[in-house]
């Protein structure tokens, strides 16, 4: 045990305090502290500098990826168990249709796929007012700058369609009623085809609302057309059969995501597409795409994508 006193192992008088203890370290150009901390201070910025070009260069990059190709893109997202896809013409307009469902990607998978300041979508096109194909449209409403709107008009008492009549309304976008007497033609080698259904329903209160769905086909400057067919079933894909309308496309999206209500044999053969792509969610509780629809296809040779095995599927023509 020590007893005793205990003198301090380093005692230095006024007069013996070193110079760098008396003096701050920046006012010393040679202090240690102070070349460690401009060392950091270099390394920093420099590091800075490397996230910032990278950046630059990774946004850079991603632009030009995104600039027009003279080919139409399509993509057909993954949502979920919903509906919601982009068409980008030759010249670089933007088509969107349908707004995938709730608690969907839609407008990830669309911010994407534009431009990162552009904020102005051509058209968007509403199938039919059911929550699986409307959910993002307020949102968009309220992103983007939105030219026109393509739609039946008809009457549905769902809160989600409410708000988009709302700022429909409020914005004064204009709003074409489909009818398939009048092609849309967007001024760059691309035209959309209205199908199906006749403008009759437009103010009318649909007890099937998936028969309601608008049917078209966007086509390119070589006559290759790509079929949107909403959720129609197999009784509107009759009507449209029975109209004598060209159903003929290259690129079939399904109708109901893979429902066995849609998706006929006559439909399929009308259509003759060679790839058929289906929007359903992985896992989904309703069993889509369903096998008897994955057989018709496969008995008449169509190749099949689906949303929910692969991601957003991107066709370009």
């Amino acid at each position: 045990m020590f007893h005793g006193h205990m003198e301090p192992i380093f005692a230095f008088g006024a007069a013996e305090i070193p110079s760098f203890a008396k003096r701050n370290y920046w006012e010393n150009p040679d202090g240690p502290r102070r070349r460690n901390i401009l060392k950091i201070m270099r390394i920093n910025y420099l590091a800075l500098c490397i996230i910032a070009l990278s950046a630059g260069a990774f946004l850079a990059s991603r632009e030009l990826a995104l600039m027009p190709d003279e080919r139409l893109h399509v993509y057909f997202f993954d949502v979920g168990q919903g509906d919601g896809a982009l068409i980008v013409t030759p010249s670089g307009k933007q088509i969107v249709i349908d707004g995938g469902p709730a608690g969907g990607a839609m407008l990830r998978e669309l911010a994407e796929r534009m431009p990162f300041f552009d904020r102005t979508i051509d058209m968007l096109i509403l199938s039919h007012p059911q929550l699986d194909h409307i959910f993002a449209f307020p949102e968009i409403l309220r992103r983007y700058r939105v030219g026109r709107i393509l739609m039946t008009g008809i009457r549905n008492d769902l809160p989600r369609y409410d708000e988009f009549l709302r700022l429909i309304k409020e914005q004064r976008i204009p709003i074409w009623i489909a009818d398939p007497k009048k092609d849309i033609d967007l001024g760059d080698g691309i035209a959309i085809d209205v199908v199906w259904p006749e403008p009759a329903l437009f103010g009318k209160k649909m007890k099937d609302v998936n028969n309601s769905s608008i049917m078209l086909r966007v086509i390119n400057g070589t006559g290759a057309a790509v079929l949107f067919s909403g959720d129609a079933e197999e009784k509107e894909e009759l009507a449209a059969l029975a109209s004598g309308a060209d159903l003929s496309a290259a690129v079939l999206k399904a109708g109901h995501h893979g429902s066995k209500t849609s998706s006929g044999t006559g439909f399929l053969i009308a259509a003759h597409p060679s790839l058929a792509v289906i929007s359903a969610g992985k896992n989904n509780q309703f069993g889509h795409p369903h096998a008897a629809v994955l057989n018709r296809m496969k008995a008449l040779g169509i190749p099949i994508r689906v949303t929910g095995s692969e991601g957003t599927i991107e066709v370009a023509r």
